[in-house]
């Protein structure tokens, strides 16, 4: 499991590294405009932390990355972002499709009462809740890699229509309507990543 997830974090990191500026550039007209430079800069660190501790038991590792993350990251998108690589430590191999679903339940749960934030506000939110309502219908994972790997985008993609009730877009005349959430998107990548280095 160790392997796994030592490669869902180099996976997220290669390909956050080749949108970061995208990323910039969405989070430029509706944020602060560091959105990729910052979960970059998260992820480089989750990946010279996992290194770093490889000999310690998966959930010590990924406490640490958490922990990290929120430091190197700063700001509440250090926070919120940094939640699931915390609860993700929990995985139970014995029981991955069963301990997964505790894990998005958890990270909602969290990123609702640390955000103050609901669904349909424009934020990471809106990615993981669609996607815990899917592995909540008692689904193999598995098998439906493909659907799993469908919602997340469609999730994220499904900010481009909502009016931010969070953040600085919030302020903005439009609130962000027409553009993606920088959040939602990077959050996307970073979970096909996590299924597919679990699944394939």
């Amino acid at each position: 499991m160790i392997k796994n997830y030592d490669n869902w974090i180099k996976k997220s990191c290669q390909n956050i590294n080749n949108i970061y500026h995208e990323l910039d550039d969405l989070d430029q007209k509706i944020g602060d405009g560091d959105h990729g430079t910052t979960i970059l800069k998260g992820l480089k660190e989750a990946e010279k932390i996992f290194k770093e501790n490889i000999e310690n038991s998966l959930d010590v590792i990924m406490s640490i990355v958490a922990k990290q993350m929120r430091l190197v990251m700063g700001g509440s998108s250090g926070i919120l972002m940094s939640i699931f690589f915390y609860e993700s430590g929990k995985i139970n191999p014995y029981n991955i499709s069963l301990s997964i679903v505790t894990i998005f339940q958890n990270t909602v749960n969290k990123i609702k009462k640390t955000g103050k934030v609901n669904v349909g506000d424009k934020s990471i939110l809106d990615v993981y809740v669609p996607l815990l309502d899917y592995l909540n219908t008692d689904i193999e994972i598995d098998k439906n890699l493909d659907s799993i790997n469908k919602i997340i985008k469609s999730s994220s993609e499904s900010t481009i229509n909502m009016e931010a009730k969070v953040g600085r877009a919030k302020f903005l005349e439009k609130k962000g309507l027409g553009i993606i959430d920088p959040g939602a998107y990077s959050t996307s990548i970073i979970l096909k990543e996590f299924f597919n280095s679990l699944y394939k």
